[in-house]
């Protein structure tokens, strides 16, 4: 091998993690930075999906806002939580300086993935 080689990847081992898309309906929660939207929490209400969206205005710290959250997640799939549980389980917390907060009570729902992501999209 040498340095003009590219190197090969391969996940050896990784926590086990909600599934990232879904086709039901999402319950979601804005994820808040210091003022600011910068991404959304979502889970599947019909099934074991949830993730994290980051919104295209929210910047760099909405997308680095997301190594938090699929840590927080395989954390919770990890702890026997279910998706919806999960989405629950920071609503109200601390402000996390890297993933933020959630807002008590700020929970919504829409009909679909695809339109959390065009939300995000702005």
């Amino acid at each position: 091998m040498s340095l003009q080689d590219q190197p090969e990847f391969r996940t050896v081992w990784a926590p086990e993690s909600f599934a990232r898309t879904t086709e039901s309906a999402v319950r979601f929660s804005p994820v808040v930075l210091g003022d600011a939207v910068v991404g959304y929490l979502w889970a599947a209400t019909a099934d074991d999906a949830a993730q994290y969206v980051a919104r295209e205005d929210g910047g760099d710290a909405g997308f680095n806002a997301a190594v938090s959250w699929v840590q927080r997640l395989r954390w919770a799939k990890a702890n026997g939580l279910t998706p919806l549980q999960a989405l629950r389980h920071w609503a109200g917390q601390e402000e996390d300086p890297r993933a933020g907060r959630i807002p008590p009570d700020a929970e919504q729902e829409l009909p679909s993935l695809r339109a959390l992501e065009e939300l995000a999209a702005g």
